[in-house]
């Protein structure tokens, strides 16, 4: 008797087939997309456009900076206390909400600094909300064949943002009309505009897809609504719909597991214990702060000195880092679910620390012999720069996105991935703090990138478990192994 066709040969499917297959899980994930845009945009108007010249007070501009990422640790902490507990749209419409006050604010004041400020932080709120739920919830409603390209979908749509704002003021810049008109709209008051637009489709758009997290439905008893919305997931291969439940189960069960393997017996020592509790909110920990680093303010300026003169641009040149992180992003996410999570992650980390040495190098160099800029021609050197953001954005940040919704089981997702987003958050507070009062070169800013980045890439490849198709409770299987 011949053997009946197994599930995998689904696996064969293009990824433009994929994402048509799989099309309702990407539309769990357009009101926070939209979210993520606007947050983009609110980012690059805080770091990238540097607003120095909207406030007279240095001290009030370094405030302004620093809001949307107090915003973020905010908003994170506030959904550690309800996220997989409620409905998903509870957090979408919060943060669209969020984000139409901020651009209210930002159209009848924009030229006020407690107002500029105020929406700098609802912004940022809106930002941690939505990144804990769509994490949360895209991990649990997507297919494992296709998990890392839905989750990614943070930082495509976050880099989205960051080129449309960039984008925007350049050409505003360029066209505006003539002061003398006296009709002119404040540039601000368009951002403003834009943000409430967005929130408003971020809410309508939530209120628009209903389909819930099948986790979430098991947590609540309702078993008859579980096999609905896998069937509307998946689809309505009946073989398919019983290996999906039997997942779903399994990993709603693993609280049970977890304290048979937390409670220390005679036969297991006590650092042990503590090791599978705490390493993988460590390694995970470690991987994303590292991605931090390459949008921090010490490494946006000194791409910004370095365009001036090697890009030739007339004006900011941001947009072209913009451009680079957004284009690895998309990279990321097509690569992430063929090459697999490690593999990909550890390569791209110690090619990034080869590339960044390079650029550190030079720049130890001009401040070693303290010549200027004009001296040489780093056009190499801004591409260089610009390299790097294509690898870590898209080889570095993007698995790292990942991991973080893989990491944890269901009964400490929100709280563990809270954490990390507030500990990111901290990390660019304080690089913020440095860059304002030049307490690190920028040359040994480069050099403590480029040997994190051999650290972390050896961290990942010896530590950190590859978890491509895999179903999410065989990755936590994966991360409570003890290396």
């Amino acid at each position: 008797m011949p053997m009946l066709p197994t599930i995998e040969e689904e696996a064969k499917l293009s990824w433009a087939r994929l994402m048509w297959k799989y099309r309702l899980q990407f539309q769990s994930m357009a009101s926070a997309s939209i979210v993520f845009v606007g947050c983009g945009m609110r980012l690059a108007w805080s770091i990238f456009d540097t607003p120095a010249g909207k406030f007279l007070s240095t001290h009030n501009t370094h405030n302004l900076m620093m809001s949307w990422f107090i915003g973020a640790a905010a908003g994170a902490l506030l959904a550690a206390l309800f996220v997989q507990r409620v409905t998903k749209n509870v957090a979408y419409t919060s943060s669209g909400f969020l984000m139409i006050i901020a651009g209210i604010m930002n159209v009848v004041l924009p030229q006020h600094f407690l107002a500029a400020c105020y929406s700098s932080v609802s912004v940022g709120a809106a930002y941690g909300l939505t990144q804990i739920q769509a994490l949360v919830t895209g991990s649990e409603v997507a297919h494992k064949s296709i998990r890392g390209m839905l989750l990614s979908c943070e930082k495509v749509f976050l880099w989205l943002g960051v080129c449309v704002q960039v984008l925007y003021t350049s050409v505003w810049h360029h066209l505006r009309p003539l002061d003398t008109q006296g009709y002119e709209m404040h540039i601000d008051q368009l951002h403003g505009i834009a943000l409430a637009g967005l929130g408003l489709g971020a809410v309508i758009l939530a209120l628009a897809h209903r389909l819930e997290s099948p986790i979430l439905l098991l947590q609540q008893e309702r078993d008859m609504a579980v096999g609905e919305t896998l069937k509307a997931l998946h689809g309505q291969s009946t073989t398919e719909l019983v290996r999906l439940r039997e997942d779903c189960r399994q990993l709603h069960s693993a609280r049970d597991w977890e304290r048979f393997v937390e409670e220390p017996d005679e036969s297991e020592a006590d650092w042990r214990v503590w090791a599978r509790r705490v390493l993988p909110f460590c390694k995970v920990l470690l991987l994303r702060c590292f991605a931090t680093l390459a949008v921090s303010l010490s490494y946006n300026r000194a791409f910004v000195v370095v365009s001036w003169h090697g890009l030739e641009c007339d004006m900011n040149c941001m947009y072209w880092l913009a451009f680079a992180g957004l284009i690895g992003s998309a990279l990321g996410a097509f690569v992430v679910d063929w090459q697999g999570r490690r593999k990909l992650c550890s390569l791209s980390l110690f090619l990034a620390g080869v590339v960044i040495v390079m650029v550190g190098g030079v720049f130890d160099h001009l401040e070693s012999v303290k010549r200027s800029f004009y001296d040489i021609n780093l056009l190499v050197i801004a591409l260089l720069m610009l390299l790097f953001e294509v690898i870590v954005a898209g080889g570095v940040a993007v698995p790292a996105l990942i991991y973080t919704a893989e990491a944890f089981s269901i009964a400490h997702k929100a709280r563990c991935l809270a954490g990390i987003l507030v500990l990111e958050q901290l990390l660019q507070l304080g690089l913020l703090l440095a860059t304002f009062e030049h307490y690190i070169t920028v040359s040994v800013f480069f050099f403590t990138i480029g040997v994190s980045s051999f650290f972390v890439g050896l961290t990942v490849f010896m530590l950190m478990p590859e978890t491509r198709q895999l179903t999410l409770y065989e990755c936590l299987l994966k991360f409570k192994k003890v290396p």
